[in-house]
């Protein structure tokens, strides 16, 4: 007898959804794999982004437009930012119509503004109807309550709402799919911070959630296309390392242009990750390396070597050889330094973990005061985390 669906007998578009993605972490590779180099980066399954998206109340009129606040309970403590709806006119489930515009509603219209909206099966004509045939239950004014309203973690950094309702148009624009207004999202990080993957992870949650939302399977292809214009909103011209072991979650070896290629056979290593947040945009820190290579062009030389650095990682770990997968790390973290991306801060923890006993440590990711890792060996495991202090993170990658 086969199990019972776990699905709710609700229409889509009707019942909140959620999805996650994991963080991820670049071994070997990071910057020089903008300019074709290969990079090796691996899925941190434990950490993961969470999303949960609920469509709000509809607005009803006594007098002037009031927009309830849904009643869905969201996870742990945040804060919350509500956007006007000019943010997002091009991409409502229903036209968007100025308040003067509001008096062309047929009011002989039998269906009138007691019609009910579904965003799915109406989809269509609400997107091509004349402004004249418009159901007032189909148009919000403008000038009324915003109607999405953006939740994350006290743990974000300011701006982040913003960040996420730009991110969620993008999404939504690439997948051809509208926002459904008006709608109540939430985000928490899961731990993810600067260099782990968090606007990777927002782009694949974001769009699995939408996707479900809409009744629709989050296909790999769909959702690598959409996170990768939050990428793009985010950081310009990403090498796509990110959301692709993000939308993967396995071991990748990437290199721009080129199919990824998904690794196997892979022993088993212990990582601790002290997460910290850069205080400069990863797309800052790319344009910065991008200005002082175009000064220095003997740095060129440096984004081979850490390409080269990375092959021989690769080696390395594909044959078991921690030692020799610890000295490509520790040699490529010198090439970092060379580009710029290594502040005093990162020095120190480096320095802090290989006291306390790491085989090798260095910066993941963009860099600049953002997230570090080391690699460690199972005993020495308490140590590293102990002297990076509370927040420290310990992970285990690859292996079967």
């Amino acid at each position: 007898m086969p199990a019972p669906r776990e699905i709710p007998d609700t229409a889509p578009g009707q019942r909140p959804v959620v999805a996650t993605s994991c963080g991820k972490l670049i071994l070997l590779g990071e910057h020089a794999v903008v300019y074709g180099e290969p990079a090796l980066a691996v899925p941190l399954h434990d950490l993961r982004l969470s999303v949960v998206l609920s469509a709000g109340e509809r607005p009803h009129r006594t007098g002037r437009d009031v927009l309830e606040p849904p009643s869905d309970e969201l996870p742990g403590t945040g804060r919350s930012e509500a956007f006007p709806i000019t943010d997002f006119r091009d991409t409502a489930v229903f036209p968007v119509v100025e308040s003067s515009d509001l008096a062309m509603v047929d009011d002989d219209d039998p269906e009138g503004a007691s019609g009910e909206f579904s965003p799915v099966s109406e989809l269509a004509e609400a997107s091509s109807a004349p402004a004249s045939r418009l159901q007032e239950s189909r148009t919000m004014d403008l000038a009324g309550p915003p109607p999405l309203s953006v939740d994350v973690g006290d743990d974000a950094p300011d701006g982040a709402e913003r960040d996420v309702a730009r991110a969620l148009a993008a999404c939504a624009k690439s997948l051809g799919l509208p926002v459904p207004l008006p709608v109540r999202l939430a985000v928490r990080s899961g731990g993810l911070r600067s260099g782990m993957g968090t606007s990777a992870a927002l782009g694949v949650a974001l769009a699995r959630a939408l996707l479900l939302f809409y009744g629709q399977q989050p296909s790999l292809p769909s959702v690598l296309r959409a996170a990768e214009a939050v990428e793009r909103l985010f950081h310009g011209n990403p090498s796509g390392v990110d959301h692709t072991v993000a939308a993967g979650e396995r071991p990748v070896w990437f290199v721009k242009g080129k199919a990824p290629r998904q690794l196997g056979k892979l022993c088993a290593v212990d990582l601790v990750i002290r997460p910290g947040q850069s205080a400069e945009s990863t797309a800052e820190v790319v344009t910065g390396v991008r200005e002082r290579l175009a000064d220095d062009p003997t740095l060129a030389r440096v984004i081979a070597d850490i390409g080269r650095r990375t092959r021989e990682g690769r080696v390395a770990w594909t044959k078991g050889n921690l030692d020799l997968l610890a000295a490509s790390m520790t040699a490529q973290q010198s090439e970092l330094d060379r580009l710029g991306v290594v502040l005093d801060k990162d020095r120190e923890g480096i320095a802090r973990a290989l006291d306390a006993g790491a085989m090798a440590s260095k910066i993941t990711g963009a860099g600049r005061g953002g997230s570090l890792f080391a690699l460690v060996a199972p005993g020495r495991v308490d140590s590293v985390l102990e002297a990076w202090g509370p927040g420290a993170i310990h992970a285990r990658v690859g292996g079967t």
